[in-house]
């Protein structure tokens, strides 16, 4: 692996401040790039779509000067970049105590196979796995489709992690960015059906994430 993966992130969107993916305020990062071709991804533009690259130690003093209780990780698909993934959390962790929160089409399984993509699990608060299945979207608070699973890898949201993922509706929020207007969390139905509408209406200039 060199060492530009280690010290360089491919980013698609990053939020500072969020309630919207997981408990508390979260500094939320949509990596680039993705193996999977899941019918009806809304995230599709997070691996055909524009992306930065950020180097770790400023990512890092970000993240750490942030308000933020956790980070979450989504995509695209974290696991395509564990090494500069492993150096960020790390580093933030040298400063203060993070939790982390991944969003990933592996299966937990598949993860635990690859040495590579298993040394990143340790660092992981919760993990949400599996592909998105858009005949098993069910509405479920958070989470994509039924077949797939959170997993609580450490003890540290266990309590109010069952609390926000079990009790709670779809939330969604629109950021307007310039001349951007930017879909942040897991939409309902409904909401999903208005979202394309709007994105229809004006030339798909907008983001979903």
């Amino acid at each position: 692996m060199s060492m530009y993966e280690k010290s360089i992130l491919k980013v698609s969107h990053v939020e500072e401040s969020t309630t919207l993916l997981g408990p508390y305020n979260r500094f939320v990062i949509w990596v680039h790039g993705c193996c999977f071709n899941c019918e009806g991804c809304l995230a599709e533009n997070t691996k055909n779509g524009s992306y930065e690259e950020l180097g770790i130690d400023m990512l890092s003093q970000q993240i750490a000067n942030s308000s933020c209780e956790g980070i979450t990780i989504s995509g695209g698909e974290p696991f395509l970049q564990v090494p500069a993934l492993l150096k960020l959390i790390r580093s933030v962790r040298e400063i203060r105590d993070i939790g982390v929160i991944v969003y990933s089409g592996f299966e937990l399984a598949e993860l635990k196979r690859n040495d590579e993509t298993a040394a990143l699990l340790p660092e992981i608060d919760i993990l949400i796995d599996g592909r998105y299945i858009k005949e098993l979207d069910d509405n479920r608070a958070y989470i994509g489709s039924s077949n797939q699973r959170l997993y609580y890898l450490s003890s540290r949201y266990i309590n109010i992690g069952k609390e926000y993922y079990e009790t709670g509706k779809r939330r969604a929020e629109i950021k307007l960015t310039g001349i951007q207007a930017v879909l942040i969390g897991v939409p309902s139905h409904n909401v999903l059906k208005i979202w394309q509408d709007i994105k229809e209406k004006n030339g798909g200039i907008n983001n979903d994430f």
